[in-house]
């Protein structure tokens, strides 16, 4: 079977694409920047066996790309469609979701594909208090099916695993607050666990029970959102979270999506952008109906069960994605704005750099320590009570601040965020080893950190640089104001790579180079 995946970078996308491709699956991924995708071409724990069954094509989706489009699906047999605009700024994600569909529709319609499966959400689409987020959902499966014959639509509710939106959502919100209000008529929702939607949206390949059908996945329980977060302080953190009541004026305040955007916003690190039209749906019921189906998956995981192996994933650092990428400074930003290569060609960058020969023992444990950055004991390599006050500095002027880091140095990959980095460039070969952190504090200018180290003349060089990327005349200012301080930090975090050992608790021997 040949399948194709348009969303593979995101957290259904890559948890589907690895299920796929362990059961030996030949898939073809469509990214519109294909550079999250380059962990499949490194060392992977989560990907096993050694056949080179994954094809990327870096496609843009647009009208003007029709004919490519249907040229790269010819020969799928089945494509799964898991695009969701909810990263879209400055449009109205319905029409740019409903535009999408119609398009990769007619495309697979044209190439011939046998079978379109398209993940959705629960809810009453006529019912007038479902909101404009769980309608999109159903919309973009109508305009699938105005344009394919054969589409199999699979629902699920609030989706619960270690690093999913809703997850995320639920655990700092119980992590943050003390008591949380009580909000007027709030709408009850069906839950649904990662493994549970996988393992159902891979039993419907080329199902013949399941053609032109839709099916729903989730667990009978229905519990309204600030349940889920009190049921969680509880069952996970053993703490009370009290309902309070406020006066209407107030509630009538704090029920605003955009306010309760921005406090979410703030305690999760995702962008508040992305939360809003999921907190509109909070007076919503996001319930099964009619097409619930027992048999792709006959006992589905209940809530604490769900809670309980998702918060030990990402205590055990077993997560592949993460919602809380801060869009701007991703690296699926297809116009590269205030990317590093475009300010380096350039040159726009400031540099403070160090570097040295290291011997050819040190290299693996050095390169190790570099993903290590903030990794259970490793720390920073350098005054952690600096970086502490830099992240309250953060915290008080509206950036991420530090947090818990939910991936293993042996799994990291670009796109992964921590703290105040995101991942955006990673190699490691024989000759070179090179892994780059963008910064996303708030400060007058945008912020890199690069590790490297490069064979030349049968010597190892380790080399230590922050960049920066100046944007106006304070950010001058700034840079030189904090010089000595950065220099200090720099120096002591170069030392302490190169002669900490970060103790490697894992080790994998999968194959490399799976993408030909």
């Amino acid at each position: 079977m040949k399948i194709a995946i348009f969303g593979s970078n995101g957290y259904i996308g890559t948890r589907l694409t690895r299920a796929l491709y362990n059961e030996n699956y030949k898939l073809t991924l469509f990214a519109r920047n294909i550079r999250n995708l380059e962990y499949l071409n490194t060392n992977n724990p989560f990907f096993c066996g050694v056949n080179p069954n994954v094809c990327v094509v870096e496609q843009e989706l647009g009208i003007s790309y029709f004919d490519e489009i249907v040229e790269n699906l010819k020969g799928m047999d089945v494509v799964f469609y898991l695009i969701h605009s909810l990263s879209e700024t400055q449009q109205d994600y319905r029409k740019k979701d409903n535009e999408l569909a119609s398009l990769v529709a007619m495309a697979a319609t044209k190439a011939g594909v046998k079978q379109i499966i398209y993940l959705g959400g629960f809810g009453d689409k006529n019912n007038p208090n479902t909101s404009k987020h769980l309608i999109s959902r159903q919309e973009t499966a109508d305009f699938l099916r105005k344009y394919h014959n054969n589409v199999t639509e699979m629902r699920a509710g609030i989706i619960i695993g270690a690093g999913s939106m809703s997850f995320e959502l639920i655990k700092t919100t119980a992590e943050s607050v003390p008591v949380l209000p009580k909000f007027e008529n709030e709408g009850k929702a069906n839950i649904t666990f990662v493994d549970d939607i996988i393992t159902a949206l891979v039993n419907v390949i080329d199902n013949k029970d399941y053609f032109n059908k839709i099916v729903e996945i989730g667990s009978d329980e229905a519990v309204t959102y600030s349940e889920m977060v009190k049921i969680y302080a509880k069952e996970i953190l053993h703490k009370d979270i009290k309902t309070i009541e406020l006066p209407k004026m107030i509630l009538k305040f704090i029920e605003k999506p955009s306010f309760l955007a921005f406090v979410m916003a703030r305690i999760s690190g995702i962008e508040a952008h992305v939360i809003k039209p999921l907190i509109e749906s909070i007076h919503s019921e996001a319930l099964m109906d009619k097409y619930r189906d027992m048999k792709l998956v006959p006992n589905p995981t209940d809530y604490v069960t769900a809670i309980t192996i998702a918060t030990k994933r990402m205590e055990d650092c077993d997560i592949e994605c993460k919602w809380s990428v801060p869009y701007e400074y991703s690296v699926f930003n297809l116009y590269k704005v205030k990317q590093f290569s475009t300010a380096l060609k350039h040159g726009d960058l400031l540099k403070e750099k160090v570097k040295r020969k290291i011997p050819a023992d040190k290299v693996e444990q050095v390169f190790y320590n570099l993903k290590s950055l903030n990794y259970k004991d490793c720390g920073y390599f350098s005054p952690m009570w600096m970086w502490k006050t830099r992240a309250v500095i953060d915290r008080i002027i509206g950036g991420r601040g530090l947090g818990k880091r939910v991936v293993k140095p042996e799994n990291v990959r670009v796109g992964n965020t921590f703290d105040f980095w995101v991942v955006t460039s990673l190699k490691d070969t024989e000759n070179e080893k090179l892994i780059r952190f963008k910064s996303t504090m708030k400060m007058p200018g945008v912020g890199w950190l690069q590790g490297r180290i490069k064979k030349q003349d049968g010597e190892y060089i380790f080399s230590l640089t922050a960049y920066f990327l100046p944007t106006s005349t304070v950010s001058y200012i700034y840079w030189y104001a904090f010089f000595f301080v950065h220099k200090y930090i720099f120096d002591e975090m170069y030392n302490n790579l190169l002669n900490s050992e970060c103790e490697k608790k894992h080790k994998f021997d999968t194959n490399s180079n799976i993408i030909k």
